[in-house]
């Protein structure tokens, strides 16, 4: 394992493009570090001292850095209730003193602790490339892959919505998650790429498989019951 310490963010997204795909940014480290994990054989690129580690308001708007952990989120003032509810879903006080936002995200899980929640706010996120700076929202950075380095997630301070998981226990990889907020829907799915819509049929569209943490069916059912139960 290799790790470099860049000075800056520009620095670190320099060593990242000119590095093969199995280069990674290092900021809390859950996935890569843990006994057994992702880090065998990569070069992984600490931006722990690159400052993206605030949440802060700016004219209505909360901008929350990439290195903010689950458990800022949940004990910060500023956080609507239900982000702090997907943040919550790690079940681990220590994980969630760990990992981080950013790192949740780039991950790209079918069980993100926070993908569907921030879908749903409907939140955007601003990111460092090889050509500058950019901003697109959470869900089309989600759907694809990039090497950019994630710098803030952006969402209006007075969002309001729910989120709800299912999973065998509190601890395991949840089955499905579902969150609203205004007329946005999002379900984040184990074994299905990720949905967003404006509409609660969004089912419809989703391919379900069967896996430890269920079958297509019970997913499925899932899917197509729990924003009505909600309602």
């Amino acid at each position: 394992m290799i790790i470099h310490r860049p000075q800056s963010a520009a620095e670190a997204v320099q060593i990242r493009y000119a590095s093969p795909d199995t280069t990674a940014y290092l900021a809390g480290g859950t996935d890569d570090l843990r006994l057994g994990g992702a880090a065998e054989g990569k070069e992984l690129i600490d931006i722990n001292a690159l400052g993206f580690d605030t949440i802060e308001e700016k004219d209505g708007k909360l901008y929350i850095g990439a290195q903010v952990t689950l458990q800022q989120l949940v004990e910060s003032d500023l956080i609507p209730a239900f982000i702090k509810e997907a943040a919550k879903f790690c079940a681990s006080f220590a994980k969630r003193n760990a990992a981080t936002v950013g790192g949740n995200l780039a991950l790209r899980r079918d069980d993100s602790y926070l993908a569907a929640a921030l879908c749903a706010a409907e939140a955007k996120l601003i990111a460092l490339s090889a050509k500058g700076e950019k901003e697109e929202s959470v869900y089309d950075y989600l759907k694809g892959s990039c090497k950019c380095l994630l710098e803030y997630i952006v969402l209006d301070k007075n969002r309001e919505g729910w989120v709800k998981r299912f999973g065998n226990t509190s601890s395991s990889h949840a089955a499905l998650i579902a969150a609203v907020s205004g007329e946005t829907y999002a379900l984040s799915v184990k074994g299905s790429a990720l949905a967003c819509s404006n509409t609660p049929d969004l089912y419809e569209t989703m391919e379900f498989c069967d896996d430890l943490t269920g079958s297509a069916e019970y997913k499925k059912y899932l899917a197509k019951t729990v924003f009505t139960l909600r309602r």
